[in-house]
């Protein structure tokens, strides 16, 4: 099953962005900010990350530089959620998508399904 980890440091985002997830049919891990998240990827990488970039303890960009050093994270795709217009500071660091907030759950779903694909569970093999 395809998992996605979302990390947003609003409680609220967090559960509608999963909730919505998981009625797609994606697995979710969540995580409060920047540092949880790292420990997260620390074990086992997810198919996609959704990150938001304002955060206490360590912001989506102190992740993104984390992540940058982690060799065997490079390839997960990051899509990026903010209140604050980055969309073209997403595409700088090379984002796989942005989704602004207020969060809008169709973008959520199209972006996933289009950076991630289809969940691994529907897929036909």
């Amino acid at each position: 099953m395809s998992e996605i980890l979302v990390v947003d440091d609003d409680a609220s985002h967090r559960t509608l962005i999963c909730d919505v997830l998981v009625d797609m049919g994606y697995q979710t891990t969540e995580a409060a900010n920047g540092k949880e998240a790292l420990e997260l990827l620390e074990g086992r990488l997810p198919d996609a990350v959704l990150l938001d970039l304002r955060m206490p303890v360590m912001s989506g960009w102190g992740l993104l530089e984390a992540l940058k050093k982690m060799p065997r994270a490079r390839g997960v795709p990051i899509i990026i959620i903010s209140a604050y217009g980055y969309e073209w500071e997403a595409e700088l660091v090379g984002a796989a998508g942005y989704v602004s907030k207020p969060v809008d759950l169709e973008r959520v779903r199209s972006t996933v399904q289009q950076v991630v694909g289809p969940p691994a569970a529907l897929m036909v093999h």
